[in-house]
């Protein structure tokens, strides 16, 4: 059993990236559309200015975004989708292989996230005129993960909710866009209101883990991962499967 448990995930992690690799408009959105959006941006500036920020106080945004998009999109999107299509009822049907499943999903979305995160890295890396240093690399993807395991959280629990396929894309692009929006409202302001949004916003939160790491906020780091590994323990305990031979 626990060879089967540590081989299958990585499989079906596997089949579920070949899946979403068939679908090219996707790939290119969530890969190039931040990259072309960060440089709409940014030459609507003054160049100048920006190539004398530090790199991550220019992009830290853009990363969160990046990091939220796949957790919400590539996880809990995927997950509610193969539930309303009946993948679930009739391939898992037993805890091993909800638990297979749950882990193949996450393993296939952790490595789509990183490679989201290097292109990125790559395509606006060249604007700041430096080159590509590996150690710079290791910090940018560490930061990220746990962007995204922050984000996965939220996004595990979501699949939890009444959400069909048709509504679940409307709920998590709002979600997302909001979440934004008032992160970056918030950080240009003082207000007591935006002030409070701004410790509740997830988005913020993320934020702030690109621009001061992870190395030396350890607690942050750690707490963190708790909390996903309570979130994926409560969404395999909840998260409902009925067999295809329960409606008969």
């Amino acid at each position: 059993m626990s060879g089967y448990l540590l081989s299958k995930p990585f499989l079906l992690a596997a089949l579920f990236i070949k899946e979403q690799l068939k679908e090219p408009v996707a790939l290119f959105w969530m890969v190039v559309s931040p990259a072309v959006t960060f440089y709409l941006i940014t030459y609507a500036r003054t160049p100048d200015d920006d190539r004398t920020i530090n790199y991550l106080a220019v992009t830290s945004w853009f990363y969160a975004f990046i990091a939220c998009s796949v957790a919400f999109f590539g996880l809990a999107f995927y997950i509610v989708g193969r539930r309303e299509s009946g993948f679930l009822r009739s391939f898992v049907y037993a805890k091993p292989t909800k638990l297979v499943f749950l882990f193949g999903q996450f393993f296939a979305c952790s490595i789509l996230s990183i490679v989201y995160c290097m292109v990125f890295y790559g395509l606006t890396k060249l604007y700041f005129g430096a080159g590509v240093e590996v150690s710079e690399v290791w910090d940018v993807a560490s930061r990220f993960y746990i962007c995204f395991l922050l984000f996965s959280i939220f996004s595990l629990l979501l699949t939890l909710a009444p959400l069909s396929f048709q509504n679940a894309s409307t709920v998590f692009s709002v979600l997302l866009c909001l979440m934004l929006a008032l992160g970056i409202v918030s950080a240009s302001t003082s207000h007591t209101a935006l002030e409070v949004i701004k410790l509740l916003n997830p988005m913020r939160w993320a934020n702030q883990i690109m621009l001061e790491g992870v190395v030396g906020s350890i607690e942050v780091m750690l707490v963190v991962m708790v909390a996903f590994s309570i979130s994926f323990g409560v969404t395999f305990r909840l998260l409902l499967i009925n067999p295809v031979w329960s409606r008969y």
